[in-house]
């Protein structure tokens, strides 16, 4: 038999939300469990129902148990809330040799609005793996006594990039980890011990975590910036030239980018007769692009007076009323989560802003912290990324006594 949502849980989600199955098959009944616990069934044929998230603004993990009559469970499908739901995806598949090691992996791709990937890429323990057309890269010669890391990704656009992360080897063998969490931390002084020395030192639920590898790759930093693209258009003028105020550097490590979330939203339709809210985000700034003032230099009119565009890829339209800057703030807590990398998000504001924002400063500053985001850019240098097997929910993650001088980035002391 098959199970699977028909709700898409996009955005920000609180409160009573609907839900709805497509369940094939004998099934008497579909048991909802959130979080670990039940949250009631929806009886058959319509498997239409609805889920009360609570008020707080945290992530959540939906799992829908197909059952018989007798209470046993036939099928399962699960779903996560207030999590990233990309509309790509990336699978990393392995050409095995019988019992030894994989000699090969291809990167295999997804993209629902039909894209075409401009660059796909293929690490192997943080080594490039070059790939031929199809996406097939010959892995170095390797054995199963130590954890080993492949991470792909794929790059369709400056705003749609996906990251797919794999291990295998030492502890799991010939098996495979298709889901790994990123998590994190900072050391209180010196370094973050390698993988092989953090046995024990995080954990789920009271569990310990296998730790795979531990990273310092690049880092994302998500700006909320008000007043918005229109209004610091409208101060430089014709020429393009930054006005004083709002002249500034920003200094980028070369691998680290930047990326601005917008604080006014468009609508888009959701769920039955829910609808979502859909932030704009810039593309991707770097160091080469010459930081964040590349950003408001690339502002130009559009040929409709009502759109203003951003490097040509983006239409972010005049502000009609107050921006949600709160909620904006969240969203880029989102996607700041939605890759394991280094992340933090900056809201910038000139001071006598109104906010319209659906949830307050104090909700907000909650979900980032369950997201293990901060709400400030100088812990950037001194994260590091442990990386644990499968998907666990980030505020499941704890430090056991075991981890002395590590902490958590991002969490609320």
């Amino acid at each position: 038999m098959t199970i699977a949502f028909l709700t898409l849980f996009f955005g920000l989600i609180t409160g009573p939300y609907p839900i709805e199955l497509a369940v094939s098959g004998p099934a008497a009944a579909v048991e909802i469990v959130v979080d670990g616990r039940s949250a009631g069934t929806l009886p058959s044929p319509s498997w239409k129902g609805t889920i009360n998230f609570g008020s707080s603004l945290l992530p959540h993990q939906i799992v829908a148990r197909a059952l018989d009559a007798q209470g046993h469970e036939l099928g399962r499908a699960e779903e996560w809330v207030n999590l990233a739901h990309p509309l790509s995806k990336a699978e990393i598949v392995l050409e095995g040799a019988g019992s030894g090691p994989p000699k090969a992996a291809r990167v295999a791709w997804t993209n629902l609005k039909g894209e075409k990937p401009h660059a796909i890429s293929l690490t192997f323990d943080g080594l490039p793996v070059p790939l031929d057309a199809g996406g097939r890269g010959t892995l170095p010669a390797h054995d199963l006594s130590s954890v080993h890391v492949l991470t792909a990704q794929v790059d369709f656009t400056p705003l749609e990039s996906v990251r797919q992360d794999l291990a295998y080897g030492g502890e799991y063998g010939s098996e495979v980890a298709t889901e790994l969490t990123g998590v994190p931390v900072r050391p209180r002084s010196g370094e973050v011990p390698p993988a092989g020395r953090l046995a024990g030192w995080l954990t789920a639920k009271g569990k310990p975590l296998t730790v795979a590898a531990v990273e310092n790759g690049p880092a994302k930093l998500y700006v909320v910036r008000v007043p918005t693209a229109q209004e610091v258009a409208e101060k430089m003028g014709r020429v393009g030239h930054l006005a004083r105020d709002i002249r500034y550097e920003m200094q980028l490590g070369k691998e680290d980018g930047v990326r601005f979330v917008f604080p006014v939203p468009k609508r888009i339709a959701g769920s039955g007769d829910q609808l979502s809210d859909l932030f704009d985000i810039s593309p991707v700034s770097d160091y080469r692009t010459g930081s964040l003032p590349w950003l408001l230099k690339t502002l130009r009119p559009s040929q409709e007076p009502s759109a203003w565009q951003v490097g040509r890829r983006i239409d972010i339209y005049p502000v009609t009323g107050p921006p949600r800057i709160a909620d904006a703030v969240a969203v880029a807590g989102l996607q700041a989560a939605a890759e394991n990398r280094r992340r933090a998000v900056l809201l910038v504001l000139s001071g006598d802003e109104k906010d319209a924002s659906t949830y307050d400063a104090a909700r907000v500053r909650r979900y980032l912290a369950a997201l293990r985001v901060p709400l400030v850019r100088d812990t950037l240098d001194s994260q590091r990324i442990v990386m644990v097997d499968g998907r666990l929910l980030p505020q499941s993650i704890a430090l056991s006594p075991q981890a002395a001088g590590l902490e958590l980035v991002g969490v609320t002391p």
